[in-house]
């Protein structure tokens, strides 16, 4: 299994808040990105320390424990563990100094091992799946745009330029408890994990085309880091008003 990621500042902001890490071993991949909130040292603070301690987590309790990784439950059950832990970190970090009063973050994980594929979701950083010439969006935004399309409030084309859109519901460490979600993943060739600055810049027909290779006329589709850094540039070149990080997973470099 091939993973790769990378994070931009984006063109607009002077400090980058994102953060992610990825972990390939021969009888799991792990991969997560977290998008912090709560000004530039706080958002920062944030999303290091969320993926941090979510990855300590799983690589602690997977040394100690490698059975764990036969059984969907446990792995279910020690991704959401992963995720409360680093709720309790940030949260604790928040409550030590008031200035960082009210800070969080997004987080999207994968844990990809023989008995299945799992993510697991808190806030509006996504997971993708590339599959038979389509992407399909696999985690629902926790957000209040996301709110108000399920209730038909307002369209889908209404809702790319809504003034609240870029409000969230769930994050972490913004209390001392977080409601997750968990995913089961069917059916994929590449996965992609980002942050806002990526989708929110770059439609997703234009993130396909850099997956699978057609927006180059090579005969030969480019490699992993190749195509990485072209979601990252073009982000950039349609403004590049956030932070931008994405993490690419295939069989294949």
């Amino acid at each position: 299994m091939k993973v790769l990621g990378k994070t931009d500042v984006g063109s607009k902001r002077k400090n980058n808040q994102d953060a992610y890490e990825v972990v390939s071993k021969p009888d799991y991949t792990l991969a997560v990105v977290c998008d912090g909130m709560g000004g530039a040292s706080g958002g920062k603070l944030a999303s290091s320390t969320a993926v941090r301690s979510f990855c300590s987590t799983i690589r602690t309790a997977l040394a100690d424990n490698p059975s764990l990784l036969d059984s969907p439950q446990e792995i279910e059950d020690l991704l959401r563990q992963a995720v409360e832990d680093a709720n309790t970190d940030v949260y604790r970090k928040a409550a030590e100094d008031s200035d960082l009063d009210g800070m969080g973050t997004t987080l999207v994980a994968v844990l990809l091992c023989d008995v299945g594929d799992f993510a697991v979701n808190v806030g509006d950083s996504r997971l993708y799946r590339k599959q038979g010439g389509e992407l399909i969006q696999v985690t629902k935004d926790n957000s209040f745009i996301q709110y108000l399309l399920d209730k038909g409030l307002v369209t889908p084309e209404e809702a790319k330029t809504h003034p609240n859109r870029n409000i969230i519901l769930r994050a972490l460490g913004v209390n001392e408890e977080v409601e997750i979600d968990l995913y089961r993943i069917d059916g994929y060739e590449q996965l992609l994990l980002c942050s806002d600055g990526l989708y929110n810049m770059v439609p997703k027909e234009e993130m396909l085309s850099v997956l699978d290779g057609t927006y180059t006329n090579k005969k030969h589709t480019p490699s992993m880091r190749v195509r990485v850094n072209e979601l990252i540039r073009r982000a950039n070149k349609n403004g590049g008003q956030d932070n931008i990080t994405a993490i690419v997973i295939g069989e294949n470099d």
